[in-house]
């Protein structure tokens, strides 16, 4: 414990997050103005073509607010992980790993450090977004049910720290940031392509990482909710102990010929 809070880890925090927050404006302004124009483009598309308004009768914000957590759940997932290329591997790549390695801050710090400003980063900039789409959904269909969108965002979280605890590991074995990038992105794709297949209604309360989805258009039980997300965060608690791990048995830092 006095290791995650020495003078070396609280210098390590301050200089990721001085690193991180640079992007954490633009990254909400730009989630704000794709949430918004998310109901904008929900609204439109019955009359750009007749069998979408046949498909289309009537927009709900039930409808809106599953729009916008659908495509956060698959876009803003995948930037994510990719944000965690740049973690261990990144620095790796530079080179100033071994410098990271050679000052008494441990592995835990490292990793929960790394993780946790990108956390920040993407879930804020999503709660900006989110914030968007609720207000322009008022205006322009209706009120959503400010409680069951509140639970998505919830579910959200801890589906977030999957991901990012997938994209930790991947980056602290890749020994470059492209290759951790693209295996990252790959992975979360594929997680999302076949969450997005399981449609029957007997696999939805299984299917936990499109649960913040459906959420809003179906009815889940408390238990199932909580179920959910315990195993969510057990997924991400392995994926950020196997990082750890994985940091930990690096072999003794020598520095890169260059």
């Amino acid at each position: 414990m006095r290791a995650i809070f020495s003078t070396q880890s609280k210098s390590f925090l301050f200089k990721e997050w001085k690193y991180i927050r640079r992007k954490i404006l633009p990254l909400s302004i730009g989630l704000a103005i794709f949430g918004f124009l998310t109901v904008i483009l929900l609204l439109a598309l019955p009359y750009l073509a007749d069998f979408l308004e046949s498909l289309l009768p009537e927009v709900t914000p039930e409808m809106s607010i599953q729009s916008f957590m659908d495509s956060t759940n698959s876009i803003v997932s995948i930037i994510a992980v990719i944000l965690c290329a740049d973690a261990i591997a990144g620095e790796r790549e530079q080179n100033t790993l071994v410098l990271i390695q050679t000052k008494p801050i441990s592995p835990v710090t490292v990793i929960l450090t790394k993780l946790a400003v990108r956390y920040l980063l993407v879930f804020i900039s999503t709660i900006v977004g989110a914030i968007a789409v609720f207000f322009g959904t008022w205006a322009f269909i209706g009120l959503p049910d400010i409680v069951s969108f509140i639970i998505s965002l919830v579910v959200y979280a801890f589906t977030l720290f999957a991901y990012l605890g997938i994209g930790m590991l991947i980056s602290t074995i890749a020994r470059s940031q492209i290759s951790a990038g693209v295996i990252s992105a790959v992975i979360i794709l594929l997680i999302t392509l076949i969450s997005a297949f399981l449609l029957f209604e007997k696999f939805q309360p299984y299917n936990i990482f499109m649960m913040s989805v459906n959420l809003t258009t179906m009815e889940f039980t408390p238990t199932n909710i909580a179920v959910v997300c315990i195993v969510l965060f057990g997924l991400g608690s392995v994926f950020v102990t196997a990082s750890v791990l994985a940091y930990y048995s690096e072999k003794e830092p020598t520095r890169k010929k260059v």
